[in-house]
């Protein structure tokens, strides 16, 4: 997100337009209010901004979101090379962890069998800063690593 804001920033912006435009008469959903303010800030509409990676201002630390929607990621999954581009990310309850979906191309082999093959061209797994999976608990599965390609 540019300016450093972060999802829950742009909400406060969205309840502060709607109190704002409600005290001149004009009431209007809050889903709405977070659709204007998207638009406000270039976005096409709210999931597109809240997708958004976080930039760091000058005085914060960097380094919060570990990609961007849109972006290649390469490194493994279950020991596998894997590779592709992040179609989706959020953030979840926990600070610094992501739920990130990424599409593979090619499909990545799932399995840890050496008997079996699953392969996956989608996967959405909880990540850290590091791009490495996550439970919610923050601890490291060691399933998934990945880094911008």
């Amino acid at each position: 997100m540019t300016n450093g804001q972060t999802p829950t920033d742009y909400k406060t912006n969205a309840r502060r337009l709607r109190d704002a435009l409600a005290a001149e008469g004009f009431d209007i959903s809050h889903a709405k209010a977070l659709e204007l303010v998207a638009r406000q800030n270039g976005a096409r509409d709210w999931n597109t901004l809240a997708a958004r990676p976080v930039t760091a201002k000058a005085d914060e630390p960097k380094g919060a979101v570990p990609f961007g929607v849109g972006e290649t990621v390469a490194g493994t999954f279950n020991g596998n090379p894997a590779r592709g581009r992040v179609i989706g990310l959020e953030e979840t309850i926990k600070p610094d962890l992501w739920r990130v979906t990424i599409a593979f191309n090619p499909p990545v082999d799932v399995s840890t069998s050496k008997l079996f093959s699953s392969e996956r061209r989608r996967i959405q797994m909880v990540v850290g800063a590091d791009g490495r999976s996550r439970r919610l608990t923050g601890t490291e599965t060691g399933v998934m690593a990945l880094a911008r390609a």
